[in-house]
């Protein structure tokens, strides 16, 4: 519209000889050329974001994640939640309430949704996400031989992610320490966890199963093991001997930091 006026004046200004109507017009119609060219239109707005967006997902298709800020990863993932809206608020509400992309991906869907901008479908996403890692990583090393700390160590991390809650899991493996299964064993009880003997007899009672390994999180503290993370232990290494099941090892999980039970030696369980 102003450049469409800004036409009509200068060719009014050609008509006119007289010179003092004309340097007006032709005034008017520099201030109007200015005008529009410091308004963006609409359109060009639009563009911008979707030249962003395009930017942003080229470089994770090109480097992944490295590199990527905290804030620009959950920009990126809300780029297909949020398809036609400014998200870089939204993020920065997400990280101020919930301090780092775990603390985001841990929280709950009620919590997720008081941030303006996130409906119940990007909130079960964000749940969903540390949901898919524990699945694909346990699909990945389904032929890993598990003959060591380290390795049973990192096979269980991933079942803790997004555990605000403690949880006991259960691992039974064959005579060549390939992984059978794996279950949580643990239901939550008034804000904490009760073992299940009966779950863990009958995850242990497969025809296969001739080794077990236990591990179990610390999500406050350090994975240090309390009397009580012994005395537990304890009962359930007899428990499984009572059907010829070797107890290997308890791996307790603590923030980034792991315990072996076998490795610290508490009072020769393990023997």
């Amino acid at each position: 519209m102003l450049i469409q006026k800004m036409d009509k004046l200068e060719m009014l200004a050609s008509s006119i000889m007289d010179d003092e109507l004309d340097a007006a017009i032709t005034e008017r119609a520099a201030q109007i050329r200015e005008m529009s060219e410091e308004t963006p239109s609409p359109v060009s707005e639009d563009n911008s974001k979707k030249g962003h967006r395009q930017r942003v997902r080229e470089r994770f298709l090109r480097v992944g994640l490295e590199g990527f800020a905290d804030h620009e990863i959950i920009e990126l993932l809300l780029f297909y939640c949020i398809p036609y809206k400014d998200t870089k608020q939204t993020v920065y509400a997400l990280l101020k309430r919930f301090g780092s992309i775990s603390g985001i991906l841990d929280a709950d869907v009620s919590e997720l949704v008081k941030i303006p901008g996130i409906t119940e479908n990007t909130a079960v996403l964000f749940r969903l996400i540390p949901q898919m890692v524990s699945v694909y990583y346990r699909q990945s090393r389904k032929n890993t031989i598990y003959n060591n700390t380290t390795v049973l160590s990192d096979m269980f991390r991933p079942y803790f992610v997004g555990a605000g809650e403690n949880r006991f899991m259960l691992a039974c493996f064959d005579g060549d320490l390939h992984m059978i299964s794996i279950a949580q064993v643990s239901e939550p009880r008034n804000g904490s966890s009760e073992i299940s003997f009966r779950r863990i007899l009958s995850e242990a009672l497969n025809d296969k199963c001739r080794m077990a390994a236990l591990a179990h999180n610390h999500p406050m503290s350090s994975p240090k093991p309390s009397d009580e993370d012994v005395a537990v232990t304890r009962k359930i290494g007899n428990l499984l001997k009572e059907i010829d099941v070797r107890l290997m090892d308890h791996i307790i999980i603590g923030g980034d930091k792991t315990y072996s039970m076998r490795d610290g030696g508490e009072l020769g369980i393990f023997d």
